[in-house]
């Protein structure tokens, strides 16, 4: 594990409140990826409103949230969506 290769994995259930959760798992994913703090904190809002969308329309009890960074990308994939951010170099 590095900053340039992770992976994080997460169940959270499908509730609104959960993508509180997924937002600040992915906080601690840019932090640790070193994404500077503008690119970061917009590529977090960009998480929580696609865990926002997808908790609450899940039908399923339960959504796995993934965190991966990989190939010079940071990715969320929650629900079948994803949201991604460049690494730095």
């Amino acid at each position: 594990m590095s900053p340039q290769e992770f992976t994080f994995k997460l169940t959270v259930p499908n509730d609104p409140a959960g993508a509180d959760v997924v937002a600040m798992v992915a906080a601690h994913a840019v932090h640790y990826a070193g994404i500077e703090a503008a690119a970061g904190d917009a590529f977090v809002a960009r998480v929580k409103a696609r865990a926002l969308t997808v908790l609450v329309g899940g039908a399923a009890t339960h959504t796995q949230a993934q965190f991966v960074a990989a190939d010079g990308r940071l990715t969320v994939t929650l629900g079948g969506h994803t949201e991604s951010e460049l690494l730095p170099a």
